[in-house]
């Protein structure tokens, strides 16, 4: 059956006129007319009596058009999931990314991207960074988010600049270093510190600074997260050396913790890893994009609240 000569006598069959039709259709009368006989021929039915240059719908028509309005329903959505994955407003996406950035911008960039797609799903993973990448490079997930990796970390991934920050010091604001305008290995020796793992991205470049600097780095607490890190200092268990991103989900107005510029500075590459062997989606694209103007906005805010130097 074809679908136009059908889709013309629907339009007949509502409008009950074939000028009416041909109007709704932007067609001929004449061209009615024709589409109407064609389907009758090719189904083998009269479906109008013809009365007086008038087309009267028979019962046989009548059964047709209520028939077939669960085709035109099921055409109707087809092309409304083209459009909206034209638009990328359908569809799915696997995202996966390591805690200082899973916990703190992503949740902030997957909302606003459901805000103006509805009709996408998200699964959202955070694993360390060893694993995003893994996952990225197996295909079990379409996008990664990972801090502090070497931008040519493997052939089989692509990575894109997200941003780049500085790790910070975090205290409790009763600790007597909370006023310092910065904070040097020298004056933290002394101190109680929280420290981040060997086996964690960021818990080497701490100690590489401190041997840089031949003082002695004394951890009273080692942890993997640099979350875990945040709670603790704020906690007053001691001063932690963490990313930024970490420290400003965690000092923000009304909490007790303190954010206090690290020297020497260690900077940060954040970045977006897509694989190289599979074509990219436009909605991962756009997640991307969304991802990179969140990270902006997260980090100018706290610029602006005092938490962050300029």
């Amino acid at each position: 059956m074809n679908l136009r000569l059908l889709e013309v006598f629907r339009a007949v069959m509502q409008c009950h006129t074939t000028l009416g039709a041909a109007r709704v259709l932007q067609i001929s009368q004449p061209a009615v007319s024709t589409a109407i006989r064609q389907l009758e021929t090719q189904l083998g039915l009269e479906l109008f009596d013809r009365r007086a240059n008038r087309l009267v719908a028979r019962e046989e028509a009548k059964i047709l058009f209520e028939q077939s309005d669960s085709i035109f329903l099921m055409l109707h959505t087809l092309s409304q999931t083209a459009e909206e994955l034209k638009e990328n407003r359908y569809g799915h996406i696997r995202v996966v990314a390591t805690p200082q950035l899973g916990h703190t911008v992503v949740p902030i960039a997957v909302q606003n991207l459901l805000s103006q797609r509805p009709n996408v799903k998200i699964f959202f993973d955070v694993r360390r960074s060893y694993t995003v990448v893994e996952k990225i490079e197996s295909g079990a997930a379409d996008v990664g988010l990972a801090i502090a990796l070497e931008p040519e970390l493997s052939n089989s991934v692509r990575m894109i600049p997200i941003a780049s920050v500085d790790m910070v010091c975090v205290m409790d604001a009763r600790h007597p270093l909370a006023q310092a305008a910065a904070l040097t290995p020298a004056q933290l020796t002394e101190h109680a510190l929280i420290g981040l793992e060997m086996g964690s991205r960021l818990g080497p470049l701490v100690r590489g600074a401190f041997k840089a600097e031949q003082t002695p780095y004394r951890v009273a607490v080692e942890v993997r997260y640099s979350e875990t890190a945040c709670l603790l200092a704020r906690a007053g268990a001691g001063i932690a050396i963490v990313d930024s991103f970490s420290a400003i989900a965690h000092a923000q107005p009304g909490t007790s913790l303190k954010i206090v510029p690290f020297e020497p500075d260690i900077r940060l590459d954040t970045w977006a890893i897509l694989s190289k062997h599979r074509s990219t989606s436009r909605l991962s694209t756009a997640l991307v994009e969304t991802i990179q103007q969140c990270t902006q906005q997260y980090l100018g805010d706290a610029i602006e609240q005092g938490l962050l130097r300029r």
